[in-house]
């Protein structure tokens, strides 16, 4: 393990982040925001399993004063959790809800750039005015958050980078950090320092690269800022959790990291409980016994609950493998058969992106923005379609970060309204809106095609 990384301290409401203090776990409601009170008991649930901060999408103004009111309501029954707004396109949205809660989540892709990948041979004028544009935009959100002492969280997408990032330094892990360092001058020229970074992809190697990169650009700065960790879109069951744990577990192991989300599709309180088996991972490390033969890691590491094996594991297997590039995997447990121990091995490298032996799924937590039964839909996904090792398949909660999230992926659907989805060939869109079980049909239709086509699987 890695000395960690030297975060300055960030008050988000009664919580100090950073500095050496305790990882603080989060989630994010699945509600509908303008449904106040599910809002409030999902809220509830989540912090009653653990959650210590707690996320909330604000589309539009037509969500804030839900937001407001959702805030009143927890306070008024002694919550003092603070509460993140998650905006993303309309920067006075972002000034309004950073009124109300503790921690405004903003995209810089999507802050005034737009990402439509159409435009990527700016001239250096160009560029420049539009970096200018967006700073100047930002400036009356700075000033709102320090009237208010609201911290601010800079989360990059890897699916979301603009058009002007993009041009100049592709659809990398570097461009993902340059987003981030203009913000770090951003702030600094607003004198602004209650921020908070995240760098997110569905990618496990992408995110753990981008995050390492961007940690060591800002300590060379002399700027660092604290460090939010997750793997955006990691799926559900085994392979939701050991993706996340070998991203995030990976980064904790080299002493990175601050704030973390386990994000699952499913319900919010099952991140919590993932989300603090990682929290606790330099510590729950030293109850395995590691050997590194070659390229082969071998864990052994008994304990009895399956969940916590999987993730320590995963953790594990993901740190050996960005630092020291082990190509095999063994595990060793003796509360579990040597079947189960072999299937967790391959669920553990997969998610390492060491070995694909099935589908890979790519599918969001979704939020108040998914207008479908997007658990239902990846559970009947996944039940037709796991046995495919070289196919990629996404299931996205909405258009916001579904098609850019997913834009490696062979195939996936996006959420498109009540009830009803869009079919995606790669990053284009071949259906209007439709149902799951027709959605379901093309899919398999398109999956036919490819198999009988010179294209492998």
């Amino acid at each position: 393990m890695i000395e960690k990384y030297p975060s300055q301290i960030v008050t988000i409401g009664n919580i100090p982040l950073g500095g050496g203090h305790p990882i603080i776990i989060q989630s994010m409601t699945n509600t509908n925001t303008l449904d106040t009170g599910a809002t409030v008991e999902q809220v509830k649930r989540i912090v009653a399993a653990g959650g210590q901060m707690v996320r909330i999408t604000v589309p539009t103004m037509k969500e804030v004063g839900a937001l407001q009111a959702i805030r009143d309501q927890l306070r008024s029954e002694g919550l003092s959790v603070p509460l993140v707004a998650d905006v993303h396109y309309h920067p006075e949205v972002a000034e309004a809800c950073a009124r109300i809660v503790e921690k405004v989540r903003v995209n810089p892709g999507n802050f005034t750039d737009k990402r439509n990948l159409k435009q990527l041979d700016l001239t250096e004028s160009e560029y420049a005015e539009a970096a200018n544009r967006m700073a100047r935009r930002a400036a009356p959100l700075f000033e709102i958050c320090k009237r208010h002492h609201t911290t601010l969280r800079i989360g990059i997408n890897h699916g979301s980078l603009c058009d002007r990032i993009v041009s100049r330094y592709g659809n990398t892990p570097l461009a993902m950090v340059m987003s981030a360092m203009e913000w770090v001058d951003i702030c600094h020229e607003n004198d602004f320092r209650n921020v908070v970074f995240s760098m997110k992809s569905s990618n496990v190697h992408t995110m753990i690269e981008a995050t390492l990169l961007l940690a060591e650009k800002m300590r060379a700065a002399g700027k660092c800022y604290p460090l939010h960790l997750g793997v955006t879109e990691a799926g559900a069951g085994d392979e939701g959790r050991a993706k996340s744990a070998a991203g995030i577990g990976t980064l904790l192991l080299s002493g990175i990291g601050d704030t973390i989300r386990v994000s699952l599709t499913e319900n919010p309180e099952n991140e919590i409980h993932a989300a603090i088996i990682l929290a606790n991972i330099r510590e729950e490390i030293k109850n395995t016994e590691q050997h590194i033969d070659g390229h082969k890691l071998t864990i052994k590491y008994n304990e009895p609950n399956r969940e916590k094996w999987l993730i320590v594991c995963a953790a594990a297997a993901g740190y050996a493998h960005y630092h020291q590039h082990i190509t095999e995997l063994q595990l060793i447990n003796p509360f579990f058969t040597a079947d189960e121990c072999r299937y967790v091995t391959e669920i553990i490298l997969q998610a390492c992106r060491i070995k694909m032996t099935r589908t890979e799924f790519i599918s969001c937590p979704s939020c108040g923005r998914t207008q479908y039964d997007i658990q239902d839909a990846l559970a009947k996904v996944k039940s037709r379609f796991s046995h495919y090792p070289d196919l990629k398949i996404g299931v996205m909660g909405c258009v916001v970060n579904g098609p850019g999230e997913m834009a490696d992926a062979d195939f996936g659907i996006v959420g498109a309204g009540s009830g009803k989805v869009l079919v995606y060939k790669q990053k284009e869109k071949i259906t209007t809106p439709i149902t799951i079980d027709d959605a379901l049909n093309v899919l398999e239709q398109l999956i036919h095609d490819r198999k009988s086509s010179s294209s492998p699987f």
